[in-house]
C-alpha cells in the first residue's frame, strides 16, 4: 500500500497527498492529533512551517503544534471549530508535509512525552483504571521517564505492575518510542 497519492493544488502545481487522519484529543476539543506515516519529520516543537500551513499560524487559525514520530498535534484557535476549518487545515498540512525541508523543529522529547502521557492517562487507559475504582495522575516527565501516581483501588491492587506495564507504558510507548520507563510514585 502506498503512503501517498496525487493531489492537485492548482493548475500549475501538483503534490503528493500524505495519507493522514485526525484523531480527537479527549482532553481538548480544539486539538487534533493528525496521524501521519512515521519518518517524515523529526519529533519536536515546530518553530516555523512551510506555506500554506505557515499562513494558518499567521492568521491565528492555528496556535500551537507538536510533532510526534508518527503524528502532528495542532491546536486550533479557541473561537474556531474543526468542522469549519478542518478541511482547510488538512489541505495546508498535506502541502506542508510535502516540504519537510521547510519545517524548523526544536528537539523537545520531554514536552512531547508529557503531552502523550497526559492524553493516555486521561483517555481510555485512565477510564479503564477508573472503572476498577482506581485513579492515575501524571506527576512529571523528565529524561524520557514518566512518573505517575496510582491511587484509590490501585494503591493496594496486586495488578499494579500489570497496569503500569501493559496499560500505561505500552500505550505511551506505542506513540513515543523514546520512552525509557513509567514509574509509579
Amino acid at each position: 500500500k502506498s503512503n501517498s497519492r496525487c493531489l492537485r493544488m492548482s493548475a500549475s502545481q501538483t503534490v503528493a497527498a500524505i495519507e493522514m487522519h485526525p484523531e480527537q484529543v479527549l482532553t481538548d476539543p480544539h486539538v487534533l492529533r493528525w496521524v501521519v506515516p512515521p519518518g517524515i519529520l523529526e519529533p519536536g516543537l515546530p518553530t516555523s512551517f512551510p506555506a500554506p500551513l505557515a499562513e494558518l499560524f499567521a492568521e491565528r487559525v492555528l496556535r500551537a503544534s507538536i510533532v510526534e514520530e508518527s503524528a502532528i498535534w495542532l491546536w486550533l484557535a479557541p473561537e474556531l471549530s474543526w468542522s469549519v476549518v478542518g478541511a482547510q487545515v488538512r489541505t495546508a498540512l498535506s502541502a506542508a508535509l510535502n516540504q519537510p525541508e521547510g519545517w524548523q523543529i526544536e528537539p523537545a522529547d520531554d514536552a512531547i512525552l508529557q503531552q502523550v502521557a497526559f492524553e493516555v492517562i486521561c483517555g481510555p487507559v485512565g477510564e479503564v483504571i477508573g472503572s476498577h475504582g482506581g485513579a492515575a495522575e501524571l506527576v512529571s516527565v523528565k529524561d524520557n521517564t514518566v512518573l505517575v501516581s496510582l491511587t484509590g483501588a490501585c494503591s493496594s491492587c496486586p495488578a499494579i505492575e500489570f497496569t503500569l506495564r501493559n496499560r500505561i507504558d505500552l500505550e505511551i510507548r506505542r506513540r513515543h518510542s523514546r520512552l525509557d520507563r513509567v514509574v509509579a510514585v
